[in-house]
Formats: structure tokens, C-alpha cells, sequence
């Protein structure tokens, strides 16, 4: 088999694990940035990004999961009883590293003695240093919110998630990063980012839809519509339906 070189001048896809999801977005994520998924609480936004971290374990691509506000083991817990997807295993066989921002032993604790901006310096830098050790391909980076909410000066926050993100795609990973709405901040943050995919659940008829829809992804032809979202024992899948009869 002749194998065909990678065009420089084009992105690489990487495959999102989310079935019905890279026919939106001409084949998946591009490799080597940063990719926002937002949504309120209970839309499947951890889920989604989960699911991109171990379907590209089981592909052959090391992934690390950063958790800001839940800790590890509640995560690990949560998708394992859902999905079945044992996550302590793929930790345990090197191919996963979860790096639990809730652990006071990495002293990045939430603390009223901190300057919320000094905080999220010394987070880049954790995440910065965790990269540079592990190798991963794919990183999750779980509800930025959680720490963003605290920066009160739109600006500073703006800054901050840019030298974030510059980073995450300096070191060349393929990144997720889940956002919450809770504190009507969120596009701030997706300002910044190569794409956002923005997930719902609302009220239609008798029925709660999740609904899901590209709003950008820079180098990408997208699909302009808003797909089902469908959640199943093996996880989330796009399908060809409208939410709206």
C-alpha cells in the first residue's frame, strides 16, 4: 500500500468518537486545536467530550482529562455506571492520565487568598507542565467555567483563555473543553477558541430533546442545522432528525 503524504497546507481531521457528529463538521475536529462544547447543566457536554478522550484511547491516541471542579473519582464513577466505560483501567494501562485539579496536593485549590487571575496563571502552567510529561493527543479540559465565573474584568478573562488556549494548540494536542452557561460568560470564551458546538435540552411537546448544532469551526465547511442529539448505554450519537416537528 503507497501511503499519501499530509498536505501541509490542509488540517488532519481527527475523528470526533461521536457517531453522526464528523458528518457535520467535514470529517471531524482539526487536529491541533482547541474546540469548545457548550451547554446548560444535564445536556451531555462531559459526556460528549468523555467519549472523544476514549474513543481515541481505543484508536490508539493518549488522552488526558482535566477536571477543574468534579474530582476524578466521581467522573470515573459516573461515566463507568452510564457507559461502562472503565477509565481507571486505561489509567492504569498508560494510555489515559487524569489530572484532578480538585486534589490539594497539587495546591491549585480554590483559596479566597488567591487572586482569581493569579489562579488561572498557575492553572496554564500546570496544564502546560502535565502536557509536556504525558505526550497526550487529545486532551478534555472539563467546565473552564468553574474557574472563569471569579475573573471579573471581561478583558482579563479574554486574555487568560487566549494564552490557554495558545498553548494547548502550541503543544499540539487536540483539545475539548466544555462550557456551562450558568454564568452568561461563555462567549468569551468561545470567542477564542477554532470551533464551538453549542448542545441544548428543551421542552418540546410532552418530550425533553437534546439538540445539538455547529455554530463555527474555522477551516471547515459545516452543516447549517440543528441535529437530536441521542444518548444511549454506548454513549452520544447525532442523528439525521430536526428537534422541531
Amino acid at each position: 500500500m503507497v501511503e499519501v503524504a499530509e498536505d501541509p497546507k490542509r488540517y488532519v481531521r481527527v475523528k470526533s468518537g461521536v457517531p453522526g457528529f464528523d458528518e457535520l463538521v467535514s470529517g471531524g475536529f482539526n487536529r491541533g486545536t482547541v474546540n469548545t462544547i457548550t451547554g446548560g447543566s444535564g445536556t451531555g457536554k462531559t459526556v460528549f467530550a468523555t467519549q472523544f478522550i476514549y474513543q481515541g484511547v481505543l484508536a490508539g491516541e493518549k488522552g488526558m482529562i482535566i477536571t477543574p471542579s468534579e474530582s476524578a473519582g466521581s467522573l470515573k464513577k459516573e461515566i463507568f455506571s452510564s457507559f461502562n466505560w472503565d477509565l481507571w483501567k486505561l489509567e492504569e494501562e498508560k494510555k489515559l492520565v487524569i489530572v484532578d485539579v480538585t486534589d490539594p496536593i497539587l495546591r491549585l485549590q480554590k483559596s479566597i487568598d488567591l487572586d482569581p487571575v493569579d489562579f488561572l496563571i498557575n492553572f496554564r502552567k500546570l496544564v502546560d507542565r502535565k502536557i509536556g510529561e504525558e505526550k497526550p493527543k487529545r486532551v478534555f479540559i472539563d467546565d473552564l467555567m468553574a474557574f472563569f465565573h471569579a475573573v471579573e474584568a471581561p478583558f482579563k478573562m479574554r486574555s487568560i483563555a487566549d494564552d490557554l488556549f495558545n498553548s494547548l494548540r502550541a503543544a499540539g494536542v487536540t483539545s475539548v473543553i466544555t462550557i456551562g452557561t450558568a454564568f452568561g460568560m461563555n462567549q468569551i470564551l468561545e470567542y477564542g477558541a477554532d470551533s464551538c458546538t453549542i448542545i441544548s435540552r428543551e421542552k418540546i411537546g410532552n418530550n425533553l430533546v437534546r439538540s445539538i448544532y455547529i455554530m463555527k469551526m474555522r477551516g471547515s465547511r459545516i452543516a447549517n442545522t440543528i441535529r437530536v442529539l441521542d444518548i444511549s448505554d454506548q454513549g452520544l450519537a447525532v442523528t439525521s432528525l430536526s428537534p422541531y416537528p
